[in-house]
């Protein structure tokens, strides 16, 4: 999934976590990775999207969540959405 995100390649790091969780428990890991790629891409949408998933499947994970917020509200702050990073 990392190594997809790095190229851009989100459709096919999304059908990734989609195979691997028809037999596996959701791993944070892999939506953070995705997260990461969309912020490098500056991609606001797919990162709300990304960020929406993980806060539902993984609503325990606090860290892992705020490190989360922090990486879409600086896809925010590039696009010069700085109200949406203020949120």
């Amino acid at each position: 999934v990392d190594c997809l995100s790095r190229l851009f390649m989100f459709d096919e790091a999304q059908k990734l976590i989609e195979d691997y969780e028809k037999t596996n428990t959701p791993s944070i890991v892999m939506y953070m990775s995705l997260l990461s790629g969309a912020r490098n891409n500056r991609n606001s949408n797919l990162s709300e999207k990304i960020y929406k998933r993980m806060k539902t499947l993984f609503p325990n994970a606090k860290e892992s969540l705020a490190a989360g917020v922090v990486l879409l509200s600086n896809i925010y702050s590039s696009l010069g959405k700085h109200e949406e990073a203020k949120t």
